[in-house]
């Protein structure tokens, strides 16, 4: 189910009524482009990071290492969907993975109105995005954050 993003006040957040969590399966597709080695995460998107990983620490979670080249295709599917205006989630991420030798993924996508630790409150208290939050085997995330009109728009991928 998609939403639209609604600015009122005691609205806050909504996030994507599923994360996607997939093990097992092997990338088919190549990466696409170079690496961005010179992309740097910051602001809203550094921020998700850091919450994130502050959460993990808090469970005894290994922190996680932040992939920039993933980061950016996560900051273009956040800004995919602030142009359309609704949730979803990336439909090939395989293309982002190949030749990482990953084994498992997961993808929470939200946005808010509010601000962030908002929004993380509200990944904890759904059981599949707090799955991929908390998973023991994830050791690696990519984030991108957009905020759009007063609506921040984020994308996390996790993989091990």
């Amino acid at each position: 189910m998609h939403r639209q993003p609604t600015r009122a006040p005691h609205v806050g957040m909504i996030i994507a009524l599923g994360a996607i969590l997939l093990a097992g399966v092997s990338p088919a597709s190549a990466r696409s482009g170079a690496p961005i080695s010179a992309y740097r995460v910051d602001g809203d998107g550094w921020q998700m990071f850091t919450i994130t990983n502050d959460t993990r620490e808090r469970f005894d979670r290994r922190q996680l290492t932040l992939d920039r080249e993933m980061s950016l295709a996560a900051l273009r599917h956040s800004r995919a969907m602030a142009r359309r205006g609704e949730l979803f989630h990336t439909s090939d991420v395989d293309v982002y993975l190949d030749g990482v030798g990953w084994q498992t993924w997961g993808e929470n996508v939200g946005y808010t109105s509010g601000d962030l630790s908002g929004l993380q409150q509200a990944f904890m208290a759904s059981p599949p995005h707090r799955s991929n939050i908390l998973k023991p085997d994830f050791r690696h995330a990519a984030v991108g954050a957009v905020r759009v009109d007063g609506v921040l728009w984020v994308t996390v991928f996790f993989y091990a």
